[in-house]
């Protein structure tokens, strides 16, 4: 039987919109992909596991206010994270603010704090072994004070930092008064308005140098020395061991008693100069002498 000619034009015609439409559909779906893998696409980036190292090229971490012995962790804790490949910027907050900060992971850590203060604030790793240290003194105007302890300072007028646990700790339910900073606090002694200022002794000579005060001395002995240790996030427990290991090697190798020795020598030739640190780019530090 013969086929009509307008039949077979029919038949080409559906078969060729059938083809449109399966191909159509085809790169309906492979669009769709597409724009699925464009839309999953950071997300399986944070599935990659990161090269270590790798991902933490820059951390920030933060320290105490206008107390000079961090100074000495600072340049230390540079020195260590640098052989990690790790570069650090320390942000410098009142002592109090820069522990939540710390421990709430808004950075990654604290330069140097005294031992256990994980118990309170839980979020916080501590580094051993310790990497700097520091001897709490009481200053005075008057030598006539005798030291024997926390217990000998409750019938005077103590100023303190906020927020530095040390004298915080120690001083509970005695007469305090508090300080911004350090060098508010060695004005109030210069000014009679406390009797006893409580610091690091090096924190304390330095302001008397910076400062130019007079008639205000460190009594002996040093009421307590203090060890300190970095303290990390717990999102940054991976770095807890390495930073151990180089800490533990240059406490036995004396660099950092080396670092220690040179910062302190640095910062009080500052201070004698009435010059500030240079704790912002720590240029003035960099070169340790090697022994």
């Amino acid at each position: 039987m013969t086929v009509p000619p307008h039949a077979n034009q029919k038949t080409e015609h559906s078969t060729y919109l059938a083809r449109n439409l399966v191909m159509g559909v085809v790169r309906g779906f492979a669009l769709l992909r597409v724009s699925i893998l464009l839309l999953l696409f950071p997300v399986i980036l944070l599935l990659i596991p990161a090269k270590p190292g790798l991902a933490e090229e820059r951390m920030t971490l933060v320290a105490a206010a206008g107390t000079v012995d961090t100074v000495i962790s600072e340049v230390i804790l540079r020195t260590a994270y640098r052989r990690l490949g790790i570069d650090i910027y320390i942000e410098k907050h009142p002592g109090e603010r820069a522990l939540r900060l710390a421990n709430s992971g808004e950075v990654a850590g604290d330069v140097q704090r005294i031992d256990g203060l994980s118990a309170k604030y839980s979020n916080m790793i501590q580094i051993r072994p310790a990497i700097n240290f520091i001897e709490g003194s009481a200053f005075s105007r008057s030598q006539q004070i005798p030291i024997n302890g926390w217990e000998s300072l409750k019938d005077y007028r103590i100023g303190l930092i906020r927020g530095i646990k040390f004298a915080e700790n120690n001083t509970k339910g005695m007469d305090t008064y508090v300080a911004r900073d350090y060098a508010s606090l060695f004005r109030m002694l210069n000014k009679d308005r406390i009797d006893v200022a409580i610091s690091p002794r090096l924190n304390g000579l330095y302001q008397i140098k910076r400062f130019g005060i007079h008639d205000v001395t460190p009594l002996s002995p040093a009421i307590a020395r203090f060890d300190l240790f970095h303290y990390l996030h717990i999102k940054h427990a991976a770095l807890v061991p390495k930073l151990s290991s180089i800490f533990t090697e240059m406490a036995a190798s004396g660099e950092l008693k080396q670092i220690r020795e040179h910062v302190i020598k640095i910062m009080m030739e500052l201070a004698e100069q009435g010059l500030p640190l240079c704790d912002d780019t720590y240029d003035c530090f960099e070169t340790v002498p090697r022994s």
